[in-house]
This record gives structure tokens, sequence and C-alpha cells, in this order.
């Protein structure tokens, strides 16, 4: 979106403002950059986590059925 600026907004006070604003918005888009990478991080650290838990359920399932068929099978 541009914007066509009069003579009498192209201060140099307006100037000032709109780098003070720049550099609040540029600091503001960094911080949230950062906090989407380590969001990112952690979901696929979770993701990780989820698939290890799922193994060891199916591990332990078939462990289980394993179990109670030998068990079943001595009585």
């Amino acid at each position: 979106m541009k914007h066509a600026y009069t003579d009498e907004e192209l201060t140099p006070r307006m100037l000032a403002q709109k780098l003070l604003l720049f550099s609040r918005a540029d600091a503001n888009a960094q911080n949230t950059r950062s906090e989407i990478s380590k969001t990112r991080t952690r979901l696929h650290n979770l993701e990780n986590d989820l698939i290890v838990l799922e193994n060891e359920i199916e591990e332990a399932a078939a462990f289980a059925e394993a179990y109670l068929l030998r068990q079943r099978s001595l009585d």
C-alpha cells in the first residue's frame, strides 16, 4: 500500500516517528519469527515423542497378547 504524502507531512518529526515505528515493528517481527521457529522445533520434538510412545504401546500390546495366549494354552 503506497501512500502519497503531502509536503506538510514530510517533516523531520514525522520521519523520526516513522523510523521509530519501523524499528519497533522490525523488532516485533524478529521476535515473532523466533517464536515460530521455537514452536516448530517443539512440535517436531513432540511428534518424535509421540512416535516413540506409539511404538511402546504397540510393543506392550503385542507382548500382552503373546503372554495371554501362552497362558491360555497352558490351561
